[in-house]
C-alpha cells in the first residue's frame, strides 16, 4: 500500500467518522475501520483485523476515560467481564491467523444482522424503563448479589437520574467470552456483543452498556493485537493515521452519547450494523465465488 498525502487524509477522516460512532454506540470503531480498509483500500482481512485492534485501544483510551468521568461507567461489572473477554480474545486472534478471508467475513455479516435485529427490536424499550424506574426492580441472581453489581447514572437526555442492578452474570460471561473471540478474530473489540448483551440479558440501561463496554474494549483489543505484532501482521504506517483519527472522532462522539436518547442510538446501530453486513457479504461472494453484487460505497 502506498501512503500519500491523499491517502493519510481518507484514513484520518474514515477512522475520526469511525472513532464518532464507535464512542457513540460503544462499540470500539473496528466495526466501520474494518470495512474501510477491505472494501475502500482492497486490503487483506488479516491486515485489517490487525490495524483495527491497534486503533480499537486508542479510540478506547479516549472514549473510556471520558465516560468514567461523566460516571456513567460500571468499573466493577467491567472488571468482572473482561475476565472472560480477555481469554476469547486470545482465542480469537489465533483463530485469525488461519481463517481464510471470505470465511471470517461472512461470520462478520452473521455477527451484524444478529445483533442488528437485537438493536432494533428492543429500541423503544430502555426510555420506557427509564420512565417507570423498573431497571432498579429486578432481583439479583446470586453471583451479581456477591459482587453487588450495581450502578447509577444521570441520563441527560431524559432528565432524571436513573438506577439499575445488573442481573445475568452466567449469560454475561459466556457473551464476553465470546465477544472476546469476535474481537480477535474480526478485529472490532468486541463491543458490538457486549453492549448488546449488557442491555438485554444483564439489565443495564443502553447508555451504562456503552460506556462499560468502551472501557473493556481497549484491554480486550491490545490482548489481540500482541498476537498479530508477534506474527507480524501489523502495518505501522498504516496504523498511524487511523490511531490519531479514531482518537479525535472518540473524543467528540462521548460529547453527545449522553446528550441522545436510547432509542435513536439503537436505530443508528441498527443501520449501520445492516449496511456493513450487506458490504460484508459482497466482498466474501466476490473473494470466494466470483460474485459482484451491487455496491452501496
Amino acid at each position: 500500500m502506498t501512503f500519500t498525502v491523499q491517502t493519510v487524509a481518507i484514513l484520518f477522516a474514515g477512522a475520526s467518522v469511525a472513532g464518532f460512532f464507535g464512542a457513540l454506540l460503544g462499540i470500539g470503531g473496528g466495526l466501520f475501520i474494518v470495512p474501510l480498509l477491505v472494501l475502500g483500500f482492497h486490503l487483506p482481512m488479516k491486515t485489517a483485523v490487525a490495524a483495527s485492534l491497534v486503533a480499537v485501544i486508542a479510540t478506547s483510551n479516549a472514549g473510556g476515560s471520558k465516560y468514567v468521568d461523566q460516571r456513567i461507567t460500571n468499573i466493577r461489572l467491567a472488571m468482572f467481564l473482561e475476565v472472560f473477554t480477555t481469554a476469547g480474545a486470545i482465542l480469537g486472534a489465533v483463530l485469525a491467523l488461519y481463517l481464510q478471508d471470505w470465511v471470517m467475513l461472512l461470520v462478520f455479516a452473521a455477527l451484524l444482522v444478529n445483533m442488528g435485529w437485537s438493536a432494533f427490536s428492543t429500541r423503544k424499550l430502555d426510555d420506557k424503563r427509564i420512565a417507570s424506574g423498573s431497571f432498579a426492580a429486578v432481583s439479583q441472581d446470586a453471583v451479581c448479589r456477591k459482587l453487588d453489581l450495581r450502578g447509577d447514572y444521570f441520563d441527560q437526555a431524559a432528565n432524571r437520574h436513573v438506577e439499575y442492578v445488573v442481573t445475568g452474570a452466567r449469560i454475561g460471561a459466556a457473551v464476553s467470552a465470546l465477544a472476546g473471540i469476535a474481537s480477535g478474530l474480526l478485529g472490532i473489540g468486541g463491543g458490538i456483543l457486549k453492549v448488546s448483551a449488557m442491555n438485554r440479558h444483564m439489565n443495564i440501561p443502553m447508555k451504562a452498556a456503552v460506556a462499560t463496554s468502551k472501557l473493556m474494549i481497549g484491554i480486550t483489543a491490545a490482548v489481540g493485537s500482541l498476537v498479530f505484532f508477534i506474527a507480524g501482521t501489523i502495518q505501522f504506517g498504516l496504523v498511524g493515521p487511523i490511531a490519531v483519527g479514531t482518537t479525535v472522532g472518540a473524543t467528540a462522539g462521548t460529547m453527545v452519547m449522553n446528550r441522545l436518547s436510547s432509542a435513536l442510538l439503537k436505530k443508528t446501530l441498527t443501520f449501520f450494523m445492516f449496511y456493513m453486513a450487506y458490504s460484508m457479504i459482497a466482498k466474501a461472494l466476490q473473494l470466494r465465488f466470483g460474485i459482484n453484487l451491487p455496491s452501496f460505497r
